[in-house]
């Protein structure tokens, strides 16, 4: 299987550099016209199955990648359940971390305001929770799930498209690449890119990481 990583167009709270998980913030224009670029990129490709996180910025920009495509990743937003239509998943596996009272909050406030939950998040990010939020090893459990999952798929020769988030998609292929969590620090997933990686058999090759330009697999080996 050739697997696709997308990670959702600009929003304002990416401008504003503050917690964004479960907020359901629309993309900027700049967000829309990113997505553009990678629908473009990526036009030639045949997708066998496409999924994105429950949110609205993994939504809009999957269904932005997938025009012209047979597949899309829309759901009906008055559902809280994963939904698959035809190959198409949106999936609650897949969206952000929960930052709970952070949501929306930049970390220069919450030294101020929440001095205590802030002090044990930077002494032990893997073991602290954000206030009221989901911790760590919970939401490395849930992307866990995702990641086995996509390491016994036995479609080998299909391509498949994942749209999420920061947090989401650089531990997904941190422990893709067999390696241990605290690894996603070392992959920055850009707006406005794709990456690319091949599973066979459990064995994972990354192809590409952030790249912008027009996909091309007879070339790739």
């Amino acid at each position: 299987m050739r697997l696709f990583l997308v990670r959702h167009g600009q929003t304002e709270a990416n401008l504003r550099g503050v917690f964004c998980g479960l907020t359901d913030v629309p993309l900027t224009p700049l967000g829309v016209e990113q997505a553009g670029n990678v629908a473009g990129w990526l036009a030639e490709v045949e997708f066998a199955h496409a999924a994105s996180s429950q949110l609205l910025r993994a939504r809009h920009t999957a269904d932005i990648v997938l025009a012209g495509h047979s597949l899309n990743a829309e759901v009906d937003n008055k559902s809280v359940d994963n939904k698959s239509v035809d190959n198409k998943l949106v999936d609650d596996q897949l969206n952000e971390m929960n930052f709970g009272e952070w949501e929306m909050r930049h970390h220069h406030d919450l030294q101020h305001e929440d001095p205590d939950a802030w002090a044990a998040w930077v002494a032990d990010w893997q073991q602290a929770s954000p206030t009221g939020g989901e911790s760590f090893p919970q939401f490395s459990t849930r992307i866990e799930s995702v990641v086995q999952s996509l390491l016994s798929t036995k479609d080998n020769e299909k391509n498949q498209l994942v749209v999420a988030h920061q947090g989401v998609l650089s531990l997904m292929l941190a422990r893709l690449l067999a390696m241990p969590a605290v690894a996603m620090w070392h992959f920055h997933f850009e707006q406005g890119a794709y990456s690319v990686l091949e599973i066979h058999d459990g064995f994972v090759t990354l192809r590409a990481f952030n790249s912008r330009a027009v996909w091309q697999p007879a070339t790739r080996g």
